[in-house]
């Protein structure tokens, strides 16, 4: 009996040692390589050197309002433009395209494919001037020695707090854990609308809202009074008068261990405010007319589980960058048939991070791949493509994104996909004509719950 047992032990002391062997733990980087934050590496993980030609400069942070602007954080107008004065460096069409084609994503490419006549890239002067407060700094190094992914990054992130995760990213979890965990202020108020642009360059409107969100995992006090809910968005729809009265409140969490994200709707038509599961994954969003999920949400959002990402390496790319017109420009000017105007979009070389998701072999979604193509500077994925389960190119997204210098933060201020099976394209989160968005107050934690949400629903 004593030998059995004696063999069972040693039967189990070497599965544990193959098991660790087998599955090795998250490792947080070493103190050395926390170092290189703060001389090789910008503070939140960016090579902080220009490439080698010197077509993308070394990073050039902006904080505080830029010599020669005026500009009032709180008269309602939206940021100028520091690169007002930039020329075209080159424009990129259907003609020349080969010459430039090998820093194109394929989503983009496609877009040349199928208009050669009308889409075209000018490319301007790349800057970096991506910045965040010096508390996001100071935790984002703390973060690089103590952050870990909890199992492969599907439940989450442990031992985090205001600051991106994981600034020397090991894998592509980590990378993609970065983009739902990026810095994008302590809090806001913003108004945005989206709307489906036909291929005859008709527009419907798919929903218009006030936005409300706090960034608990960057404006709670401490680390010891953080609550684990990383950020609450309340939207409270306006238009179009079939959703007027509507109301979505969604809570995500650094552990979804303890938690999945929450999610509740107010329907006018019903006057009660119900759980909405649904508000997640592949779900069909209501506001993108059906050719974007809730996922696709600031390009991606939500817990990461049903793909396993794979860091694919980093690479030079034009993506769009620095886009302070776009905001001004009118909507039946802007909107035209099958994409934007090409003169309203901005476009710069920058570094990013490429990261492939594969649908998981035991878990549903209606995209089979998506490959994300993620800022170094600012974590945001910038652009992705999304292929159907067949392997098929099926949607494309790209972000535009500008300075709020006086925050600072560097964020998205709108998005837009395109669905290559209808020819159909979505411009989202536009504020032409509403009350730009303010950082200037903080809305209490109180707001980001089913009470509040019971509170202010009216028929």
């Amino acid at each position: 009996m004593v030998k059995n047992y004696a063999k069972i032990s040693l039967c189990m002391f070497l599965a544990v040692c193959i098991l660790a062997i087998a599955l090795p733990v998250q490792a947080k980087v070493s103190a050395q390589e926390a170092e290189k934050l703060k001389n090789e590496l910008t503070p939140l993980g960016a090579e902080k050197g220009a490439n080698a030609d010197g077509t993308i400069p070394a990073w050039e942070p902006i904080t505080g309002i830029p010599a020669g602007i005026t500009f009032d954080p709180k008269a309602g107008v939206r940021h100028p433009d520091p690169y007002a004065a930039d020329k075209v460096l080159y424009t990129i069409t259907a003609q020349n395209l080969d010459q430039y084609k090998a820093k194109i994503s394929p989503g983009i490419l496609e877009l040349f494919k199928r208009y050669p006549d009308t889409f075209k890239i000018d490319v301007y002067p790349t800057h970096r001037p991506a910045a965040a407060p010096q508390k996001v700094y100071d935790n984002t190094y703390q973060n690089a020695l103590n952050a870990t992914l909890i199992g492969d990054g599907s439940d989450g992130v442990e031992n985090a707090f205001c600051g991106i995760p994981f600034p020397i990213p090991q894998n592509g979890a980590e990378c993609i854990l970065n983009h739902n965990l990026r810095y994008a202020g302590f809090g806001y108020v913003d108004y945005a609308g989206s709307w489906l642009v036909n291929p005859n360059g008709s527009r419907t409107t798919g929903g218009a809202a006030q936005y409300t969100y706090l960034a608990n995992y960057y404006s709670a006090e401490s680390k010891e009074k953080f609550d684990g809910q990383t950020s609450g968005v309340l939207m409270e729809y306006f238009e179009p008068a079939r959703r007027k009265g509507e109301i979505i409140l969604s809570i995500d969490r650094l552990d979804f261990r303890k938690a999945d994200r929450a999610a509740w709707q107010y329907m006018p038509g019903q006057r009660r405010v119900r759980r909405a599961p649904s508000v997640a994954y592949d779900t069909p969003n209501p506001t993108y007319a059906g050719l974007a999920t809730y996922d696709d949400s600031y390009i991606f959002n939500g817990k990461i589980d049903r793909f396993d990402w794979k860091l694919v390496g980093k690479q030079e790319l034009y993506v769009p960058y620095n886009n302070y017109a776009i905001e001004e420009a009118p909507l039946d000017d802007l909107c035209t048939p099958h994409h934007l105007n090409p003169k309203y979009v901005r476009w710069e070389l920058h570094r990013v991070w490429v990261v492939e998701g594969t649908l998981k072999s035991d878990k549903r979604h209606c995209y089979g791949k998506r490959v994300m193509f993620q800022d170094e500077d600012s974590w945001q994925v910038l652009t992705t493509d999304k292929y159907d389960t067949r392997g098929s190119l099926w949607r494309m997204s790209f972000a535009c994104s500008k300075s709020m210098y006086d925050v600072p933060v560097y964020r998205q201020r709108s998005t837009h996909m395109w669905d290559f099976q209808t020819d159909a394209y979505l411009a989202t989160q536009l504020n032409q004509g509403m009350p730009r968005n303010s950082f200037e107050k903080t809305s209490p934690p109180e707001v980001f719950t089913a009470e509040y949400v019971r509170k202010i629903g009216k028929r």
